[in-house]
């Protein structure tokens, strides 16, 4: 553990501040994006800082068993059953007293706000008010009241990457000396590389491509399915493997019928979504992922298969270049033909065989941890309390 942690737990502990984090993006099932990124903090807070951490939904504490038995399953599936009917809902916050010395950390969007003397919160992209053409009205209408609303009430606001930070100045005006950079990070459950070598896997030796994300249009799988359909001769050498559940304006991701006769042979396989061990089996035998995006506020997945050591063919845009560094193979997400000749410069140097190529991968993801990730947000709301001191205000609460 990083010793700044003894030091941050002494500047909490001597004024009696106590950490409150909003569980709610673990009450899904599944998780993958931002709730496998409010897992990672949990996890985190848990191993850095017992004494000082308290979860919370909207208004209810959460037990710590509950959340330690979510993490431990990779699903809130039983968390949500039983926060609502069970054991894991643990009383009122007692933060809604006046001026108790409570800092919220919420990994997303706020459910609830104003009820912390010091809050802040997690912004992981502007899509919806950036490329609002890749969402649902309903969605667009929701997320950019909450984007403008969160940023009102926080102490200090995180972004995922400082492509996401700058978005954040300029489309919203966050102030300079509020607003930071938190990168996410990568880790993998220590028994999994022993399972995925135990585990029969059939067609493990049949080469395949990976493309990995939601069906839905930001993420630009029609630009796969293009290549396919153009260059039918990738699938003659390559099976293609497109793992991810479906979104929505799915019309826009559909698959051209001249494919269904690489569907039928197994050439291309749509597997749907996919569990957290099978993702990483998938990433691990993998030639290369392929990561189309148009827009990302960080991009996780590259980040998982670079920690493999599966290289990334991923479009050159948005936070991509800054997480992927000089490990990934970038294109245009516009142009078939940019996808086309990266993907064979990948076919021709085989870079996942280069011990150099694999060595500057676990480099750059070296930097990408959880603990990373927390000490960037802890190390400034530290120096906020030492400016603020005692609670300036008792904030009312406000419900969406």
């Amino acid at each position: 553990m990083d010793p700044r942690f003894r030091e941050i737990a002494g500047a909490l502990s001597a004024p009696g501040w106590q950490l409150y984090f909003d569980v709610s993006p673990l009450f899904e099932e599944h998780w993958t994006g931002i709730p496998a990124v409010a897992a990672g903090l949990a996890r985190a807070l848990l191993d850095t800082l017992p004494e000082h951490v308290h979860f919370f939904y909207e208004h209810h504490l959460v037990a710590r068993a509950a959340i330690e038995e979510a993490l431990a399953h990779r699903s809130g599936l039983y968390l949500l059953r039983d926060f609502f009917d069970g054991p894991a809902q643990a009383g009122k916050l007692p933060a809604l007293a006046a001026r108790t010395r409570a800092i919220g950390l919420y990994p997303s969007v706020k459910r609830v706000s104003q009820i912390f003397p010091i809050e802040c919160s997690i912004y992981h992209d502007l899509s919806t008010l950036i490329t609002p053409r890749f969402h649902l009205l309903e969605n667009i209408r929701h997320h950019q009241k909450g984007l403008v609303d969160d940023l009102r009430t926080n102490d200090l606001t995180f972004g995922v990457s400082q492509a996401t930070v700058d978005d954040l100045k300029a489309y919203l005006g966050a102030p300079e000396d509020r607003v930071f950079v938190a990168h996410n990070g990568v880790s993998w459950p220590w028994w999994y590389p022993i399972e995925a070598y135990n585990a029969p896997t059939p067609g493990r030796e049949d080469p395949y491509f990976l493309v990995l994300g939601t069906r839905e249009p930001r993420k630009n799988l029609a630009r796969v399915f293009e290549l396919l359909a153009l260059f039918p001769e990738l699938l003659a050498t390559s099976r293609f493997v497109i793992a991810g559940r479906i979104g929505w304006l799915g019309e826009q991701e559909r698959m051209p019928q001249v494919l269904e006769q690489a569907m039928a042979t197994g050439r291309l396989m749509l597997p749907g979504y996919v569990s957290n061990f099978e993702k990483y089996v998938l990433l691990q035998d993998a030639i290369a992922t392929i990561y189309p995006s148009f827009f990302e506020g960080f991009g996780l997945p590259v980040l998982e298969s670079l920690s493999l050591a599966t290289p990334v063919i991923a479009s050159f845009s948005s936070a991509l270049p800054e997480i992927g560094g000089d490990a990934c193979f970038y294109f245009d997400p516009f142009s078939v033909e940019s996808l086309y000749r990266t993907l064979r410069r990948v076919l021709d140097e085989a870079p996942k065989q280069n011990p150099a190529y694999r060595a500057r991968c676990h480099e750059i993801c070296a930097r990408f941890t959880w603990e990373n990730m927390l000490l960037a947000i802890l190390d400034p709301l530290i120096a906020r309390l030492a400016e603020t001191g005692a609670p300036a205000r008792a904030r009312l609460r406000a419900v969406r």
